[in-house]
């Protein structure tokens, strides 16, 4: 049972890290060209222009720390679901790190979808697929990290 949520996890963290993994990608190739053959004072000058890069900018921070987020969720689930030989203890330790880690991703998937993201974007409005992704990755990190720290699944 463990293991089967494990595996849960990692698909979904794996998923959300790739969609912003390749939401990272598509963002900056598009900022670059956006800003192609514009001259870097024309570009300092116009106040326009730096909140928009302003507002690029704190977006793709915002997805990337979203990246890093569900990466070293993905990492841990990994680790915890596929080394053998792991003594108690050491997963009780990795179980806790995976459960701080999901209350951290919880808390600012939340923040950054209802506060920070809509005040450069209209407000966010996610299919319920989507919503499914964000939920489960984040459940699915809490429950095998609780089953872990309770010793359910050691």
């Amino acid at each position: 049972m463990l293991w089967i949520l494990e595996l849960l996890s990692m698909a979904a963290n794996l998923m959300l890290a790739c969609f912003t993994g390749s939401a990272l990608i598509i963002g900056t190739v598009f900022f670059l060209i956006g800003f192609q053959g514009a001259r870097l004072s024309t570009l300092a000058k116009g106040k326009q222009t730096r909140t928009d890069v302003l507002k690029i900018c704190s977006t793709l921070g915002i997805v990337f720390v979203i990246f890093l987020i569900s990466f070293e969720s993905f990492r841990m689930t990994g680790q915890l679901a596929f080394s053998s030989g792991m003594a108690p203890e050491t997963a009780r330790r990795l179980g806790m790190r995976l459960v701080v880690l999901g209350v951290i991703q919880a808390a600012w998937l939340f923040i950054s979808l209802k506060w920070l993201l809509p005040l450069v974007f209209d407000p966010i409005d996610l299919s319920p697929r989507r919503k499914m992704v964000v939920v489960s990755a984040t459940v699915l990190n809490l429950l095998p990290g609780l089953l872990v720290v309770q010793g359910i699944g050691v």
